[in-house]
């Protein structure tokens, strides 16, 4: 089998896919790409399954060597990549060479860049993904001189339309099992405030800067999901992503539909959103 040498993993890059659909009843977390719609995206480029495994980069991408020819598709944040003696702008589809090494920079606007190859990558599957996460496969992150298995593959390449971004910052949800306890006041300012996101943000959760009044009281621990959002004691909120926990003792006010929660992924530090409770 073919194998990818990473040179570079840049930062906090890792294996993921559609995540673990079936565990969270254990207490396992999601997992999974955090932006599943531009994951999706490489892989039906590549003609794949959806769920073939892909890289997810934060913020920095990752220089890497091919041993055999393949074809990959690098989506997610807009980001400049570099195959020898050839330059190229995400979203994008390149046949590589044996030998090639490939370099992709920085993203430019977005936090997840994503790099999917043909066939995706066959690495280790535990409890039904491919997804990293600590404790639950060896490896958390991608490290200098990790090797990726992968199918050769020398089929041309087909062409695609231009890719349209969303960029929108009204982002749909649906009111939260505790939505009808904020008094109307409440409600109105949560649905009526544009809220920025903070410097506390990771693949776990995003915390929003501005403050709600809150007197609510904490309720029993109960179930969460990526997308929802949590209203804390000091009145922000927590926007749970896809490494979240599967229980929690906040308030949960909104649960963000999942093309939300996709576009909330790609927000950096600063930018805008807003809510729309979706009937």
């Amino acid at each position: 089998m073919a194998r990818l040498t990473i040179l570079n993993p840049g930062f906090n890059s890792t294996i993921q896919d559609i995540g673990r659909l079936e565990y969270r009843a254990y207490g396992v977390p999601h997992s999974g790409a955090i932006d599943q719609d531009s994951s999706r995206l490489a892989n039906q480029l590549l003609n794949n399954q959806e769920s073939d495994a892909v890289i997810e980069m934060i913020l920095s991408g990752v220089e890497i060597i091919f041993s055999e020819p393949t074809q990959i598709a690098i989506t997610g944040a807009h980001c400049k990549i570099i195959v020898p003696h050839l330059g190229y702008e995400s979203p994008c589809v390149i046949a590589v060479k044996t030998g090639d090494v490939v370099q992709i920079g920085a993203a430019m606007d977005g936090n997840f860049i994503y790099l999917g190859i043909k066939n995706g990558f066959q690495t280790e599957v535990s409890l039904g993904s491919r997804s990293y996460y600590p404790h639950i496969l060896d490896n958390a992150l991608l490290k200098k001189g990790d090797h990726l298995s992968y199918h050769r593959a020398e089929k041309s390449i087909d062409q695609f339309d231009e890719i349209p971004s969303n960029l929108n910052a009204s982002l749909k949800a649906y009111a939260g099992p505790e939505f009808h306890l904020l008094n109307r006041k409440q409600q109105e300012q949560l649905l009526g405030t544009s809220f920025t996101i903070s410097k506390l943000w990771n693949r776990m959760a995003y915390q929003l800067n501005e403050i709600l009044v809150n007197d609510l009281e904490a309720i029993k621990s109960s179930p969460v999901l990526p997308g929802t959002i949590q209203l804390t004691p000091d009145g922000r909120l927590i926007v749970l992503m896809r490494d979240a926990q599967t229980t929690g003792g906040y308030p949960r006010v909104l649960q963000l539909t999942e093309e939300a929660v996709n576009i909330i992924s790609q927000k950096r530090v600063g930018e805008a959103v807003d809510f729309i409770i979706k009937n």
